[in-house]
């Protein structure tokens, strides 16, 4: 990656960074835009919430109504058996 990290990059590289599998060079110049973009911090601290939320989430058991379960499951069926569409 040439020149400065972009908004548009920390976007980007946001999960690798976290991770931490950007290669030195890209994670220390991404973590120098996050410093001192306000924005960005913003986004980082937003998708981390996210991510720790939906974590949470993963672990519970909701129940549907039947009726709903029913119809999704149709729906999938359905979907599975219809030939592939060229260009979709």
């Amino acid at each position: 990656m040439k020149g400065d990290i972009t908004c548009k990059d920390c976007v980007d590289l946001l999960m690798d960074y976290i991770e931490r599998s950007l290669d030195a060079r890209t994670y220390d110049r991404l973590d120098e835009h996050l410093q001192s973009c306000p924005p960005c911090i913003h986004f980082l601290k937003s998708y981390r919430k996210c991510s720790e939320l939906s974590g949470q989430l993963r672990d519970q058991r909701v129940q549907i109504p039947l009726e709903l379960e029913n119809r999704l499951k149709g729906f999938l069926k359905e979907e599975v058996r219809k030939p592939p569409q060229p260009g979709k």
